[in-house]
């Protein structure tokens, strides 16, 4: 019934959501979120998170878990705004724009609403599209181009997303894509101690299921992870799980000059070694996501790896549109400036773009580097009229 094709997410609109007033997150295969502390990164993130959160959780759920309805909502000189969150995407090989796109508005006792909710999805054949406005959900759907639209009326609960439990191929579909982003925020401490086996193939954030993630990979994706943990922790030779009653652990196996240390488990490992390893089994995971956001990806790992970990990113965004966050000067070198997107705060509200043009010269000149600006604060960012 649908095309098969991944989608690629092309940008990210956040109307008087959390920090940002109006501001566009433009993507694509690899893209590097950069900026001071507190300039609105995460809060970008936290956008996608909820985006995420509304297919497998619901709406309330995805709402609660961002802090509650009231905490979303953009501040500016005390007053409150209604907050709004748009991404779109193109599938298959088309210039064909499909989005989905959630507005809320508060009630009385810091509740919410969902003012409006739309979305379409459009390939070169198919066209379903749908809008939700006050629990009535109006859908248009043409299955081959030749065809009329089929039109329909539903119904949603208050407070409730049309992507939950409508009988709507353009809601289905649209839950289907945001399903299939993936947010990475390694908890070392999750990765280390014993866990609970899994019964989803599906990476868990924090990384608390990695070793049924692990040992749900084909031969050739471990033999793949290797490789590239190898580029990062030189002498890793394989890893195994472990079982202890109820619960599962990674055992590391890893040369030590002449000698190889057996049975090193995932609490007796750095930091380092667990975030990397978690990260590249994220990335491999059976079911690749079509994209991955990942949280600072350089905390806890050697300076000297990093431009390895980065060539790692880079060779799986052939496959998968990966977003990450940092503040490593050394990643941003490793990046082209293209890649870079300049994350900002003005006058009480977030603002992201691209790098000024002004500036890719300079760097392209050879006259200074990505990291070295980052470290000045001077990635300058192009100003963008709305």
């Amino acid at each position: 019934m649908f095309d098969d094709e991944r989608p690629v997410f092309n940008r990210l609109r956040l109307t008087n959501f959390l920090s940002y007033r109006d501001a566009v997150l433009e993507l694509d295969d690899f893209v590097a979120l950069v900026g001071p502390n507190a300039s609105g990164k995460s809060n970008a993130v936290a956008a996608i998170k909820l985006l995420c959160d509304i297919p497998t959780h619901g709406l309330p759920t995805a709402i609660n878990r961002r802090g509650g309805f009231d905490q979303l909502r953009h501040r500016s000189q005390g007053h409150p705004y209604d907050p709004a969150v748009r991404i779109e995407f193109t599938i298959g090989d088309t210039s064909l724009q499909s989005f989905y796109e959630l507005k809320l508005r508060a009630v009385e006792g810091k509740r919410y609403a969902v003012k409006s909710e739309s979305g379409a999805v459009l390939t070169a054949s198919q066209s379903f599209r749908f809008e939700h406005e006050g629990g009535v959900v109006r859908t248009s759907e043409v299955f081959s181009p030749n065809q009329p639209a089929l039109e329909q009326t539903l119904r949603v609960p208050q407070g409730q997303s049309a992507l939950n439990g409508v009988a709507s191929f353009a809601a289905i579909r649209i839950n289907q894509l945001l399903g299939g982003i993936q947010t990475v925020e390694i908890n070392t401490a999750k990765v280390s101690e014993l866990q609970d086996p899994s019964s989803t193939d599906t990476f868990e954030p924090d990384g608390s299921n990695t070793a049924s993630v692990f040992e749900a990979l084909s031969a050739e994706r471990r033999e793949e992870l290797f490789d590239e943990l190898r580029a990062i922790v030189p002498g890793m030779d394989r890893v195994e799980v472990r079982r202890f009653a109820d619960k599962v652990t990674l055992a590391f196996y890893q040369s030590v000059g002449t000698r190889t240390r057996r049975e090193f488990f995932a609490k007796q490992m750095s930091d380092g070694t667990l975030r990397a390893f978690a990260v590249v089994v994220a990335l491999l995971q059976p079911r690749k996501p079509a994209l991955v956001v990942i949280e600072e990806p350089e905390i806890a790992i050697h300076i000297g790896a990093l431009r390895t970990l980065v060539d790692i990113l880079n060779q799986h965004a052939e496959e998968t549109q990966i977003l990450i966050t940092t503040h490593s000067a050394d990643i941003v070198d490793s990046l082209d400036i293209d890649s870079l997107r300049v994350v900002w705060t003005e006058k009480g509200s977030s603002s992201i773009s691209a790098v000024a043009d002004h500036t890719i010269q300079t760097v392209r000149d050879g006259l200074i580097s990505s990291g070295d600006l980052l470290r000045a604060n001077a990635l300058d960012p192009a100003l963008r009229l709305f």
